[in-house]
């Protein structure tokens, strides 16, 4: 025991006496001119190499990346290895590396000092996250650009939640717009038909006495109790229109395409139609929504013609950023486009915008019966599917229904 404590006592003083010179030796060292200067560097390296939560590169005067630390590797995936020595035009979306916005960036820090942006950024992954960047102009001491230090934040989750409050918003604002047209359907044509059966009844009861006015009171009542069934009908399908992820599934629309003609078989029959189509794409969707869009879309056609309909279905892959003739910011995810062609009675071009609302029927319903529901339940349809739809046309000559969609949801 003796032993053993003697050598833990001296194995004690020896740790102290090492402490003690250590201690020395630091000191002598931050008394060394300039050693001060060359420790608060080494901590300042230290510091930024061990940063996470922004990503901090230094970039040369042409915008190559010459150093980057942890939070760089935490932020957009690449290790030091694989990074350095590459411009940080990188990091940027095709779409802003065409509008030179890297460049104008290093231009705005070398004439005023620094620049700051907010945007959609590329990671190694190629998965894009929202970034906040300030880059700043480091100078000699001759005020000559040496180079830059760039500071990134990751605020993906700040841009995600003010994007889902302006999509609140949106929908908010569409169902307002919803609001509107149901008040006008029940300040006006529901009411038309009501006007009409109340009259007819008045008059039924006058011509009692004559049967074959009164059948034909009668039959003139079931026709507008039909019409109005039928208009409600339309309302309520228009109004369970909704979007539930859990009904995405993979839809082949070519299958959709058919079980539609089985449906119309009749009235494809009756008019000698004739429906021609591309082998159509594989999506993501909620298919019953599909059979309703293509449903409408072909019922559409074969109801506004004047002659034996021609419907010709195309589709064609849009790569992502490529322009579907709408203002989508940063299009990163493949679309198909869709056209339903046919040679019907078309439509003025001005009426465009009139076509996808609720009961606003561009030709009299003598001619061409339906509840002027159809289109608007189709547009419905596309913008669940977070999709876009148009229709262009002559009076005369036809019409072209382009239906936008997503690859995948």
């Amino acid at each position: 025991m003796v032993h053993h404590r003697s050598g833990f006592l001296k194995n004690a003083e020896d740790f102290k006496r090492d402490r003690e010179m250590e201690s020395k030796t630091v000191e002598e060292t931050n008394n060394t001119p300039g050693a001060s200067e060359t420790l608060g560097i080494n901590i300042y390296h230290k510091m930024m190499e061990e940063i996470q939560d922004y990503a901090i590169i230094l970039l040369n005067k042409e915008g190559t990346i010459i150093s980057w630390n942890l939070g760089a590797e935490k932020i957009k995936g690449y290790k030091e290895g694989e990074i350095i020595g590459k411009n940080f035009r990188i990091f940027y979306l095709q779409n802003d590396q065409d509008n030179k916005l890297p460049e104008k960036l290093i231009k705005e820090a070398v004439d005023s000092g620094r620049a700051t942006h907010e945007g959609w950024r590329v990671r190694k992954d190629g998965t894009r996250f929202w970034g906040s960047i300030t880059i700043t102009a480091l100078h000699d001491d001759e005020r000559q650009i040496i180079g830059f230090v760039k500071v990134t934040r990751d605020l993906s989750d700040k841009k995600l939640a003010e994007e889902k409050v302006k999509q609140y918003a949106a929908d908010l604002e569409v169902r307002n717009r919803e609001l509107e047209q149901f008040v006008y359907i029940a300040s006006h044509d529901l009411q038309e038909p009501m006007r009409k059966i109340q009259t007819f009844i008045q008059l039924y009861e006058k011509s009692a006495d004559d049967p074959d006015m009164a059948k034909k009171y009668l039959d003139k009542i079931n026709s507008s109790a039909h019409r109005m069934g039928s208009m409600i009908k339309a309302i309520l399908n228009y109004s369970r229109v909704t979007s539930y992820e859990e009904e995405y599934v993979i839809t082949d629309l070519n299958e959709v395409l058919e079980l539609v003609k089985i449906d119309l078989e009749l009235v494809l029959k009756e008019k000698a139609a004739e429906i021609t189509s591309d082998h159509l794409p594989v999506i993501k969707s909620i298919s019953i929504q599909m059979h309703q869009l293509f449903s409408n879309l072909i019922g559409n056609s074969l109801k506004f013609s004047a002659e034996a309909p021609v419907i010709r279905i195309s589709s064609s892959f849009l790569s992502p950023g490529k322009s579907i003739a709408f203002d989508i910011p940063d299009q990163l995810v493949p679309f198909v486009e869709l056209k339903f062609e046919d040679n019907g009675i078309g439509f003025d071009d001005q009426c465009v915008s009139q076509i996808f609302t609720m009961f606003r029927r561009l030709h009299t319903g003598q001619n061409y019966p339906g509840t002027g529901i159809g289109l608007a339940l189709c547009k419905k349809i596309v913008e669940n599917h977070h999709g876009f739809i148009k229709a262009s046309s002559e009076a005369g000559n036809g019409a072209i229904f382009s239906v936008y969609l997503p690859v995948e949801q």
